[in-house]
């Protein structure tokens, strides 16, 4: 087209006039639809075009054909229903505009064009026409879009804000622990906000596995009553968790039930967190095995029931572990119970009846949770020391261990009170006879056991009862036998037993915290019947009192001494403590702050027994002890070694080196008595003085020796 009219004008043959007007019209036109093009605007372009060639081509009629003036305009007087359609309000509004001011400049006094009508010229009433009709065609077309486009607008925006609630609210189904039901009355699920979907099912089908929530469940929902925190499973698409439920009914105004709304809250993690915890509260951390915390559950479980199942119990204690931690140190002492930790777990996979526990640092228990036979028991028994006993490798060495095995075969009628105690008997006495052995519980051991239980337990009953007294045997002085002390000795004469040595219920005693009540009790009651008996005679004696290891270790000791003292008002001074030197042995840093302590009391501290076991004279110069006690086998043996005599003189002559006082123990013949006043010892106990007794007779028959035997 450039071309052509480039063409035509360099000939001269294009005249400027209203063509030109059309001409540049077109150019521009076709140069904006160029540009639209290139920017790939295809729906804009179209209108654009539209909006341009239909005016233009109007034009060029009323230009080009003299005959269809009055169609043309009138055909242009409608375009801009094209430009409102395609194009923006102001646009639109611009194009009527110019529209306007084209028609009536062209119909208007120039006479461009006259319209008679049965003789009149209306060409100016038409021109208002025309422009009524071009301003309503922009209207007709602009409002209704714009109209349109508001509620277009509107409608978006609703739809753009419920497509945003409803993903927000699928985020947060997604993200939240809870799901939120409603129930109609037939039990079908009409409303459903979480994870996954169970919308129009029945909610008995996707809540289900209520354990022992059940009842209570079902009961709510036939009462119509609400619940809460009932543990099931909801199970729906693409989901099943365990969740704790709460619902409530719901009703209409007028009282009509209209279902439940519920929520259910996600408890998975928590339980496995839950479950986590226990199993750490109830497994060993070192062997994997259960701890003593599950033993104990085990054993209250147990209390409560009515007719407890029967079951068997074997106590296992290492013997001597202490000294394999001195040896390979507490690594290869945790590496021993590692391994054993091992062997004792696949033991229990073997039977599900078998539970192993770990219940101290070197104790075990095994509990067999059936009815069984003495054979049974004792095979497995003999099962655990074989592979207690089995070597275990350790940093290229091996460790061997051995273990004290007690077992308990529960009966009809008994509790588990009664098997843990035959059991704990049984594991004593098989460590009383040295270790690596299994006592188990046969007729003969059973009878053993029943009295040492039956011990154990009416020991502390017995104080309260009277059954339990003090005796006193005389302690004199060599040089002229006069009675300077008295030494306190427990008896206890059982309603069932007779007679029961000391030997035996204080060792029971010492087993078991007992001996902490039994120390206090025979301390403050024999200083009461010493100070009692001072008083009536007007002497001065002195008191020893035996101490147990475990008594002179267990927490507060020193203090409860200083409170007996501070109670009785016994005299500090007058009051000794026998102490053995096995028991110091155990932890002789704790034994010597204590026995210090006491000393400072104005108490005095014997070692008993010496001369029996591992007893060192090196030992005796690094031992705040006052006085030494000299076992009888010396004086026994003196009657008949010339060596035993040699030893006593030492031990004379080491008690003035170290000014360690000494008496000579279990004295009972007279001439014993003659060895220990050529030895030079300073004072003198046994037989030959007197035996125990009560303390009303105390010095009563208290007879020196012949002297002549003696200076013999």
């Amino acid at each position: 087209m450039s071309a052509t009219i480039a063409s035509l004008a360099s000939f001269g043959q294009y005249t400027v006039d209203i063509g030109t007007l059309i001409d540049v019209f077109t150019l521009l036109a076709v140069a904006s639809a160029a540009t639209l093009a290139f920017m790939r605007q295809r729906m804009l372009l179209q209108g654009f075009l539209l909006c341009v060639s239909v005016p233009v081509n109007l034009l060029a009629m009323l230009v080009m054909d003299n005959q269809g003036i009055f169609e043309g305009m009138l055909l242009l007087s409608i375009t801009p229903i094209i430009w409102g359609l395609f194009t923006t309000m102001w646009m639109s509004f611009l194009y009527t505009a110019i529209l306007v001011g084209f028609i009536n400049w062209y119909m208007g006094p120039a006479g461009r064009l006259e319209l008679v009508v049965n003789g009149m010229d209306d060409t100016l009433l038409s021109a208002i026409a025309l422009s009524l009709v071009a301003l309503a065609c922009c209207v007709a077309a602009v409002l209704p879009k714009q109209l349109g486009r508001n509620v277009y607008v509107t409608l978006k925006e609703l739809a753009q804000r419920e497509n945003m609630h409803r993903s927000r609210s699928t985020s947060y189904a997604e993200m939240s622990s809870d799901w939120h039901l409603a129930v109609d009355p037939t039990g079908k699920i009409v409303h459903y906000f979480g994870k996954g979907d169970a919308l129009g099912r029945q909610w008995r089908d996707v809540l289900i596995g209520w354990e022992t929530d059940e009842d209570a469940f079902n009961i709510a929902l036939q009462n119509q009553q609400p619940f809460s925190r009932i543990k099931g499973v909801l199970r729906a698409d693409g989901v099943n968790c365990r969740v704790e439920f709460s619902g409530r009914p719901q009703y209409s105004e007028t009282g009509e039930y209209l279902g439940y709304h519920g929520i259910a809250h996600d408890i998975s993690i928590r339980e496995k967190f839950e479950q986590k915890l226990k199993q750490q509260a109830t497994t060993d951390l070192l062997t994997g095995l259960e701890n003593r915390h599950a033993f104990n559950s085990l054993v209250e479980v147990r209390k409560t029931e009515n007719e407890p199942a029967l079951l068997s119990i074997l106590y296992i204690d290492l013997d001597k572990f202490k000294e394999l931690n001195d040896r390979h140190g507490h690594s290869g002492g945790d590496a021993a119970l590692i391994e054993l930790g091992e062997r004792f777990k696949r033991l229990a996979e073997e039977d599900d009846a078998v539970r192993v526990f770990r219940i101290g640092g070197d104790e075990f228990c095994c509990v067999l949770n059936r009815s069984a036979q003495l054979p049974e028991v004792a095979a497995l028994a003999g099962r655990i020391r074989s592979l207690v006993s089995a070597p275990i490798s350790y940093d290229g060495r091996l460790i061997d261990l051995t273990a004290s095995i007690g077992a308990a075969i529960g009966t009809c009628g008994e509790g588990i009170e009664d098997v843990l105690e035959q059991a704990d008997a049984a594991v004593y006495e098989a460590k009383s006879k040295g270790g690596d052995s299994c006592v188990v519980p046969d007729a003969d051991v059973r009878e053993r056991l029943e009295r040492r239980v039956s011990i154990h337990r009416e020991l502390i009953s017995a104080i309260d009862k009277g059954e339990i007294s003090l005796h006193y045997q005389p302690i004199v002085r060599v040089s002229d036998c006069r009675l300077v002390g008295v030494e306190a000795l427990a008896r206890w004469s059982h309603p069932k037993y007779g007679p029961i040595s000391p030997s035996e219920f204080i060792e029971i005693a010492e087993a078991s915290r007992h001996i902490i009540a039994f120390g206090q009790f025979v301390q403050r009651q024999a200083c009461e019947d010493v100070l009692g008996w001072m008083s009536r005679t007007g002497e001065e004696i002195r008191l020893s009192v035996n101490v147990s290891p475990n008594e002179l270790l267990s927490h507060g000791f020193a203090e409860s001494v200083a409170e007996m003292l501070e109670v009785t008002g016994f005299p500090s001074s007058l009051l000794e403590l026998e102490i053995t030197e096995r028991g110091v042995l155990k932890n002789i840093e704790a034994s010597c702050e204590v026995i210090e302590t006491i000393r400072e009391m104005g108490v005095t501290i014997a070692l008993d027994d010496f001369g029996t076991g591992n007893s060192s004279l090196s030992r005796l110069e690094h031992l705040p002890v006052d006085r030494v006690k000299i076992d009888r086998s010396f004086f026994v043996r003196a009657e008949e070694s010339d060596r035993a005599r040699q030893i006593l003189g030492i031990l004379s002559g080491m008690s003035r080196v170290l000014n360690i006082n000494v008496i000579a123990e279990g004295v009972e013949t007279e001439e014993q008595f003659r060895f220990v006043n050529l030895a030079g010892f300073g004072e003198v106990q046994g037989y030959l003085f007197g035996r125990p007794g009560p303390i009303e007779k105390l010095g009563v028959g208290l007879k020196p020796p012949r002297r002549n035997d003696v200076s013999a």
